[in-house]
């Protein structure tokens, strides 16, 4: 996909995240709760293979949480799945509930990532709204530069570390960016003023 337009991409992501959703991963998770598979998947943004799932129940249990990790191990032999439990740590920015980060191999070098996570409604409300209000601003061109800077900067070591997807979305939404250059000085630039 190294010489594909980001848009090209995009769409051959999506399709193989479907194939991956429909190989009987999508019939595991909907035994646990109402499906939702949002970020950059819904979004039509993404540049690398990373599906963001979320789960709404209307109580967590975390005997039937371990029990889809478990059914979730046994269809896609991940060789790393990450637990959280977001209920205690709470911590800023994340959804208050269960999250397993499913591994299939070095996603720096292609493999997917999944994340699941697992709320109530309450703590499915904030992901939603966020999506939602990205997904009004999105224009043509807007959604071609945060393709392109994704594109560019997805596989840096600082990527989901210093900076993410959403720092990508500001830049261009809010900023007006619109190339590589000018979204490393906008994160320059910002770390100056924090």
């Amino acid at each position: 996909m190294e010489n594909h337009l980001p848009q090209e991409t995009d769409e051959e992501l999506r399709a193989e995240a479907d194939r991956l959703l429909e190989s009987g991963l999508r019939a595991v998770i909907n035994r646990f709760g109402e499906v939702h598979v949002g970020g950059s998947y819904k979004l039509q943004l993404m540049t690398w293979r990373d599906l963001d799932i979320h789960l709404v129940r209307s109580t967590l249990e975390r005997q039937a949480f371990f029990e889809m990790g478990g059914m979730i191990a046994d269809l896609l032999r991940p060789h790393r799945m990450h637990y959280r439990d977001e209920t205690a740590i709470a911590t800023k920015g994340l959804p208050r509930g269960l999250y397993w980060g499913v591994y299939l191999g070095d996603e720096r070098r292609g493999a997917w990532k999944i994340d699941i996570w697992v709320t109530d409604n309450d703590g499915f409300e904030p992901t939603r709204a966020y999506c939602e209000a990205i997904e009004k601003r999105l224009s043509d061109s807007a959604r071609d530069s945060i393709l392109r800077i994704k594109a560019a900067c997805w596989s840096h070591p600082q990527y989901r570390r210093e900076f993410a997807s959403g720092d990508i979305y500001s830049a261009v939404l809010d900023h007006g960016i619109d190339n590589i250059d000018a979204f490393w000085k906008f994160l320059n630039d910002r770390k100056e003023i924090i």
